[in-house]
């Protein structure tokens, strides 16, 4: 199937509007689903993006007290390091469990669970005695985390395909896309005033927040009549299925990628930023949130050009900018550049995340018919089990010199560019889609 192009004209965006397209080239989604004509509410898009953004709070909000933690627990760093290691590949294994019960017993009740879970394991962080039992709070929070994220991802796919569902994402990157931003300022700063517990203590009232949220305002995606029973021999098919398509295989492995380049990116710079620039922990926690912005204006970015260019077009753009920005970054530490320089090529290198990432994960659902919680689940699974991956090697590389945790971050973009190079263009599909039957209705995003 490849990536699919819609007509121009069967999509119009204004602001936060989305264009819910059904397109027969993509098949029923995930047999019968949603239907495409049904309006997507703006409490759901906003729910939903105060869920994606609950994740990159818990990852970068504490970044600024790695120091202190190690300090506080006389932890050596790379015990500590497994705050972040530890949450990101609960994070991302966890998904492959989560993804067939969402599929098996609905959307609503697992995602209320899980935002359960992650309020929990942030209350049981901040209490913690012990650098033990803060890994296991972050644990907590990654099994909640896990629930969450598979849910988000597979709830856009039970009302949208296509660049419908590109649309509709770069939209939820776009509003939650100001947790990169803000999280590590407000980080640094409660830190700094209030000591690195607290920061867990906002993470659980975020999370509750967010759980009531939830529970007020979003109702059930995926009706009883479209559910897969839970058993072991269909969850292993469905997976070997979705393993065996080029069309899921290939943006999968494009936007895993992309993820290792960001973990890079966060597993080394607060090592880089604060140890071999100088920065205290506030500061580290603006520059920080400076790239961050990046990749929001990235996906703003994407928002607009779904509308006008072919998603495989799109990814691929976006991941050379990613590219180039860390190679600029390659170049600026090892001559020994200021840190204005290097912080500029990684912010275009988050940039270029920003404008793919919709892009390939559209690609990669829109490719589903079916047990969508399950893909929902393998792309997660990929990014966050692979970022921790990526976190290990970036602090192990940011100890020895910046040039080769820049590097790191530049081969990983690489890799994406090479993979996203393999995915078909529309061009490529088959006789099939010349002209396919489009129905499209506007809906109110936000």
């Amino acid at each position: 199937m490849g990536c699919v192009k819609v007509p121009h004209n069967s999509i119009r965006a204004y602001h936060f509007e989305v264009i819910v397209v059904a397109d027969s080239r993509l098949g029923p989604p995930s047999l019968g689903h949603t239907p495409m004509t049904h309006t997507i509410p703006r409490s759901f898009t906003l729910t939903t993006a105060a869920i994606v953004a609950l994740l990159p709070f818990a990852a970068d909000m504490y970044l600024s007290s790695l120091p202190a933690i190690s300090a506080d627990f006389s932890a050596p760093v790379w015990v500590t390091q497994l705050t972040l290691t530890g949450f990101l590949l609960v994070l991302g294994l966890g998904q492959l469990v989560a993804g067939p019960i969402t599929d098996a017993v609905g959307r609503r009740r697992p995602l209320l669970f899980g935002l359960g879970l992650f309020t929990a394991g942030s209350l049981l962080a901040a209490l913690a005695p012990s650098i033990g039992v803060l890994v296991a709070g972050r644990v907590v929070q990654g099994v909640g985390g896990a629930l969450a994220v598979v849910i988000a991802n597979s709830s856009v796919r039970d009302r949208a395909v296509g660049q419908a569902a590109t649309r509709l994402y770069a939209v939820l990157m776009t509003v939650a896309g100001l947790a990169p931003v803000v999280a590590p300022a407000a980080g640094g700063a409660i830190e700094q005033n209030f000591g690195w517990r607290s920061v867990f203590v906002v993470l659980g009232l975020l999370g509750a927040l967010v759980a009531a949220s939830v529970a007020y305002f979003q109702d059930e995606s995926l009706p009883p009549e479209n559910r897969t029973p839970l058993a072991a021999a269909p969850i292993r098919s469905a997976y070997r299925e979705l393993l065996r398509s080029p069309d899921f295989v290939r943006p999968l492995a494009a936007i895993s990628a992309l993820f290792m380049m960001l973990f890079a990116y966060i597993g080394g710079a607060s090592y880089v930023y604060q140890d071999r620039y100088g920065l205290d922990p506030a500061t580290f926690g603006l520059v920080f949130g400076a790239t961050g912005m990046a990749f929001l204006l990235g996906a703003v970015a994407a928002h607009r050009l779904a509308a006008s260019i072919e998603i495989r077009r799109q990814s691929l753009d976006g991941g050379c900018i990613a590219l180039a920005g860390a190679l600029l970054a390659v170049v600026a530490t090892g001559v020994n550049a200021p840190l204005p320089v290097v912080v500029s090529g990684m912010a275009v290198s988050l940039f270029g995340l920003g404008v793919a990432e919709p892009a390939l994960m559209s690609c990669c659902m829109s490719s589903v018919r079916s047990s969508t919680g399950s893909a929902a689940a393998l792309i997660g699974a990929s990014q966050y089990g692979l970022g921790a991956v990526a976190t290990v090697a970036a602090g192990f590389l940011a100890s020895g010199t910046p040039a080769m945790w820049a590097a790191l971050v530049a081969a990983f973009a690489l890799v994406s560019v090479l993979i996203t190079r393999q995915i078909p263009s529309a061009a490529a599909i088959g006789d099939g889609h010349a002209e396919a039957g489009v129905s499209a209705t506007a809906v109110s995003a936000g």
